[in-house]
């Protein structure tokens, strides 16, 4: 992994601290949404029960509120900072080019032109990309959740497809 960063990034480029700032924002996305999905999902299932004394019984006239109302924009957040990331990470290695290691000509000499380019995007890039990864996984994982424990009587039809028709617009 160490010679994979260094191969990718600039020349002499200290990544440790870039690298335990994207890990800890990941942490922190990852925690907040799944505390708040779970939050948000145990509650509207509470409701569909009713307390009888210490029992609680289903009450069947009830519906669960449709998966994506649940899930909210909890995982947009991870492609705005994937986005962020992308954005402010790649820069920074531009400006690490013209201003910390002044090796912007001898990179403009190589015989490779996409070479800069390459130091420069293809880690930022990746971890866009493992941010988007990991919020699809989250919404199956969420999905799998909701559709497990929701009671059946409680569902709603077509809840797959109402992800899809949301995502779209």
């Amino acid at each position: 992994m160490k010679r994979f960063l260094e191969r990718n990034l600039p020349p002499g480029y200290n990544y440790k601290p870039e690298f335990l700032a994207i890990i800890g924002l990941l942490i922190w996305v990852s925690l907040s949404s799944l505390i708040g999905f779970f939050i948000a999902y145990s509650h509207e299932r509470q409701a569909l029960f009713i307390r009888a004394g210490t029992q609680l019984f289903l009450d069947e006239s009830k519906t669960m509120p449709d998966f994506m109302n649940i899930l909210g924009t909890r995982l947009r957040v991870y492609f705005i900072f994937g986005a962020l990331i992308l954005l402010f990470s790649s820069a920074i290695h531009y400006v690490y080019y013209y201003k910390e290691s002044k090796s912007i000509y001898l990179m403009r000499r190589l015989t490779s032109r996409s070479e800069l380019h390459r130091r420069s995007l293809l880690i930022p890039l990746l971890c866009a990309l493992v941010f988007a990864a990991i919020a699809f996984i989250l919404l199956l994982i969420f999905y799998a959740v909701y559709m497990n424990s929701t009671p059946k009587v409680c569902l709603t039809p077509d809840q797959w497809q109402k992800i899809w028709s949301v995502s779209v617009r």
